[in-house]
């Protein structure tokens, strides 16, 4: 499972699928660039590749999406979901985000982060897809 990382960006996919299925084009633009930059990011940081610069560039993008997309998921909730699913997806949203920054903060990144790929894209989709 060394590449669990680089294989679990394939749920990044679901936001993608589910923001155009719905017509919310904004958020389909961050959940596109997050699914392009951050298996990129990630197949070159394991590949311990030399090239810092391009490793940083990714790096830069794939936060610049993944930041993107979590204030328009902010966003979205407070302006396009029924107040009684508010609280619910505003607690899980945040855990993700939790989830993430403690993954990324201890020394089991490598075994943590993969599983924000599969969990925030999941929550993620489950906001946008209560639109309809």
């Amino acid at each position: 499972m060394k590449n669990f990382i680089i294989i679990s960006n394939i749920f990044l996919f679901l936001p993608v699928i589910a923001s155009a299925y719905i017509g919310e084009w904004l958020y389909f633009f961050f959940a596109i660039g997050l699914s392009i930059f951050s298996p990129i990011y990630h197949i070159l940081r394991e590949s311990n590749t030399s090239k810092k610069k391009l490793l940083n560039l990714f790096k830069r993008l794939d936060w610049l999406f993944a930041i993107g997309a979590y204030i328009y998921m902010y966003y979205f909730i407070f302006t396009k979901i029924d107040f009684s699913l508010k609280i619910l997806f505003l607690v899980l949203l945040t855990l993700t985000l939790i989830f993430f920054w403690y993954g990324y903060k201890s020394k089991n990144y490598k075994r943590l982060h993969p599983w924000f790929h599969l969990i925030a894209p999941i929550i993620s989709s489950l906001i946008v897809i209560s639109k309809i």
